[in-house]
């Protein structure tokens, strides 16, 4: 690999001749991200580790010359092979510490119980998110073009098996998958599609009448695997109306096939960041959505002299 020394980080050496040395690639990358997550967690003490690495993730973006390796109608591989190659870009301390009047950042850390011990191992539960999209914000912005990031941010506990290599269920200790609703999806129809314990027969997955969603870069075969998912959503703002379920659910891992019923109920954390996005940098979604929950808006007030 070629590497320029006047473009590389520097670092102590161990030739007193040569106090420092210059350095890159994993190395520098692996300082330089562990001084991001120390200052992250430096200003915000009460966010637990999985909502550091959220953080971190979610505020990465691809750079111009990342992005030209893809074209208009790149098929969902192509995005695949992009993550591999590139992660999910460059993180900014910046943009994982603030929330611009068009850039509005949701979070959630939460515990759950993947899996239960009830005659018989089965998953447990579902935890369901009403995003706070005011329908009046969605309308008058129509057709404007919004980006909805969603990063999810949890720990497994490692099964360094011999069949764990090649199967991740054997791996993972549990895994946690995120789902939004779909467009014409009704509330009902959602939670029977994602959770089997709202069905009448929970092994019979019902015929949903809203289409698979293409608008999101990765889309659902992209999180087959890890413990940090990320996507990105973009689309016209209309076409977000009466969409306002998220579900983090739990798919299998090795906590739910082992004999001890104190792993099988076992709890875990999880970290969870919703941002809305507005492409036109003068529109203001931030203070429709601080309204709709309730938040009080800062007021300046001008004292005089």
């Amino acid at each position: 690999m070629l590497t320029l020394g006047s473009l590389s980080l520097l670092t102590t050496g161990n030739d007193a001749g040569q106090p420092l040395v210059s350095f890159d690639a994993t190395s520098a990358a692996a300082a330089q991200a562990a001084r991001m997550a120390a200052r992250l967690a430096a200003e915000h003490p009460e966010y637990w580790p999985e909502t550091i690495r959220a953080m971190m993730v979610h505020s990465a973006e691809w750079t111009e010359p990342m992005l030209r390796t893809l074209t208009e109608t790149a098929s969902k591989r192509a995005r695949y092979d992009m993550v591999r190659r590139f992660g999910y870009g460059v993180p900014s301390f910046d943009r994982a510490n603030a929330s611009a009047t068009n850039h509005l950042a949701l979070f959630a850390q939460a515990e759950i119980q993947p899996f239960k011990n009830d005659k018989g191992r089965k998953f447990n539960e579902c935890h369901y998110y009403t995003l706070p999209l005011p329908s009046e914000m969605l309308e008058e912005l129509e057709n404007e073009i919004v980006e909805m990031k969603i990063t999810l941010s949890y720990f497994v506990d490692p099964n360094p098996g011999l069949s764990a290599n090649v199967d991740a269920q054997r791996y993972q200790s549990h895994g946690l998958r995120f789902d939004h609703q779909r467009k014409n999806e009704t509330a009902r129809h959602f939670k029977q599609r994602v959770n089997p314990t709202e069905r009448e027969n929970p092994k019979q997955r019902p015929a949903s009448a809203a289409s698979s969603d293409q608008r999101w870069m990765l889309g659902e075969d992209s999180i087959s695997a890890g413990s940090i998912h990320c996507d990105v959503w973009t689309g016209p703002a209309i076409e977000l109306l009466n969409r306002n379920l998220l579900c983090i659910k739990p798919v299998n891992g090795w906590w739910r096939q082992r004999a001890s019923t104190k792993v099988c109920d076992r709890k875990t954390r999880y970290a969870l960041i919703v941002t809305l996005k507005a492409r036109n940098a003068e529109l203001d979604i931030y203070t429709p959505i601080r309204t709709s929950i309730g938040l009080p808006i800062p007021v300046v007030v001008e004292t005089p002299v």
